[in-house]
């Protein structure tokens, strides 16, 4: 233990030298702080951003693949082919991606307009809004029929969003936005089925006496002189679903919502009726197959109008055409690293989307702010190495009498390379415990100042996705389920703070530049002969 009050007595005994390597190491100790505060912070921004994110992945058709590809197709019926084979998103593709645990749902949802039965048994929730007061005011659609002659008749608007999902489960209902207040969602043996069953919100089920068990009427279209060519009876329009479970929702429309007047009652969620894809399927059915045979008799030339494209459940998949198809996860840390997993085993033309494209723009000021503060926390602590190790150096040469002496009396090698060691880690300590105090002050408002100029620079232009006749938020059409964010969004997370762990790593940094310095120099003392050194000195 000699040798660590030796180091001790040389601190104290030249305090000139040791208050300069004391003001060194806190300069260095301050940059560091500086450079480990405005990285952590962007970084933390990014994640705790990221965490408040959505986290889905969009599996769906890669429309540039599929340009690519055909721009290199110079056959004309080699074209045509990959047109009438155009691709799609496979429901069998899909449930490899759902064995991954990581998957909590899916959403392949399509969505139709319609309405109640010819009796107007089943009542909408109603706004009482301007576009109720017209619906009696609607105006005309025409067409003409097989012998060009024009029909027009009254146009009647839908009362019903219907919204169809390939999988037992929805992202509304996981993430919360929709909670099951009776009843149950429909299963995997349901959809595979067709079974005609429905979940109805609340409101609807209160405005028209509903509860669990009960069947309600519902129709694909209203019955009218266009469908009479088709054939259909009118009853063939309507199919009765069982009401198996009830909702509430987190997305009411009040009349101070924007745009009050202009909602219509299918975009009111209190007139949203989910159910299986395969029942909305067989419910319009019966029409679809009128219609295609109504045309296959107009245009018996046209090779599309064959038996085995006549809509039937067998061809159901390829007739409702799913292109895209989210994927909740279970956390959003994870989407990346899905993405990466699964992205090299996925079908021709098809590609996960991590919807990272605009986080990513608007994370550029704190990636480069980032890039920065770590590019000077490694110049620094490079440069700290040089000049520590040089003055280190320089000490050893000045003090080889007293190296000499020491291993003459039988100090070991390695006990004085440690007395230095002790001795510079001795002032690095004071150095840096100095530079945490100061360093935390300058870091938080030198750290703001630094991101707003990166911000302003970096000139980014937010992008507003949201059409303006759904600016209260909620959008009955919309598939997406990714988390808008904002660059506010990101910058009210970036905040500057000298956590412990910096503080840990700064004097894990010091010790390390202090171990470098010293390592360096000693093979000098490594190779001294104690007789030689004090012969030279006489």
């Amino acid at each position: 233990m000699n040798f660590i009050k030796r180091a001790i007595r040389n601190v104290t005994r030249k305090p000139s030298k040791s208050i300069l390597l004391i003001l060194t190491f806190f300069l260095i100790g301050n940059l560091v702080i500086i450079g480990l505060g405005v990285s952590n912070a962007s970084e933390s921004a990014k994640i705790l951003t990221r965490q408040k994110m959505r986290a889905v992945v969009s599996y769906k058709i890669d429309y540039n693949k599929v340009n690519d590809y055909v721009m290199q197709l110079t056959d004309e019926d080699e074209i045509n082919r990959f047109y009438e084979n155009y691709p799609r998103v496979k429901l069998a593709d899909v449930a490899v991606l759902l064995q991954d645990e990581r998957v909590r749902t899916a959403n392949a949802v399509n969505t139709n307009m319609w309405y109640s039965d010819k009796d107007n048994t089943l009542d909408f929730v109603h706004l009482n809004n301007q576009v109720e007061e017209n619906m009696g005011e609607n105006g005309q659609s025409c067409w003409y029929d097989e012998n060009n002659v024009q029909q027009c008749e009254t146009y009647k608007e839908p009362y019903f969003l219907i919204k169809g999902n390939m999988f037992p489960s929805m992202i509304e209902f996981e993430d919360g936005d929709y909670q099951i207040v009776s009843g149950r969602f429909y299963t995997q043996q349901e959809i595979d089925n067709a079974d005609m069953v429905c979940l109805v919100s609340e409101n609807l089920a209160a405005l028209n006496g509903i509860s669990v068990g009960d069947t309600i009427t519902l129709a694909v279209s209203y019955y009218s002189n266009w469908l009479e060519q088709y054939e259909i009876a009118e009853e063939e329009l309507e199919s009765g679903f069982e009401v198996i479970g009830i909702f509430s929702h987190n997305n009411p429309i009040t009349p101070d919502a924007p745009n009050f007047d202009y909602i219509y009652p299918y975009e009111n969620p209190d007139n949203m009726i989910f159910m299986p894809s395969t029942s909305e399927y067989m419910a319009q059915l019966a029409l679809s197959q009128k219609q295609f045979d109504y045309f296959a008799r107009m245009y018996p030339e046209e090779s599309y109008y064959s038996e085995d494209k006549r809509p039937s459940m067998e061809n159901m998949e390829d007739n409702l055409y799913i292109e895209n198809v989210t994927l909740l996860l279970d956390d959003p840390m994870n989407v990346d690293r899905f993405v990466e997993d699964h992205q090299d085993s996925l079908s021709q033309f098809t590609s996960l989307d991590a919807n990272n494209e605009e986080f990513n723009k608007l994370a550029k000021p704190l990636d480069t702010l980032s890039i920065y503060a770590n590019f000077i926390v490694w110049l620094v602590l490079i440069n700290a190495i040089v000049i520590i190790t040089l003055v280190t150096a320089l000490t050893l040469k000045t003090r080889e009498y007293e190296i000499g002496v020491l291993l003459s009396v039988g100090a070991s090698k390695l006990k004085v390379i440690g007395q230095f060691f002790i001795e510079l880690a001795i002032v690095a300590i004071i150095g840096f415990t100095l530079s945490i105090v100061s360093g935390s002050l300058i870091a938080k408002t030198l750290g703001n100042k630094v991101l707003e100029y990166q911000i302003a620079s970096s000139e980014i232009v937010e992008e507003n996705n949201y059409y303006y006749y759904y600016s209260n938020g909620f959008d009955p059409w919309s598939t997406d389920y990714s988390t808008d964010i904002t660059l506010d969004d990101l910058v009210s997370e970036y905040e500057v703070k000298i956590s412990p762990l910096i503080i840990a790593e700064i004097y894990v940094l010091g010790l390390g530049i202090v171990f470098i310095s010293v390592i360096i120099p000693s093979f000098m003392i490594m190779r001294y002969n104690p007789k030689k050194i004090l012969m030279n000195q006489n």
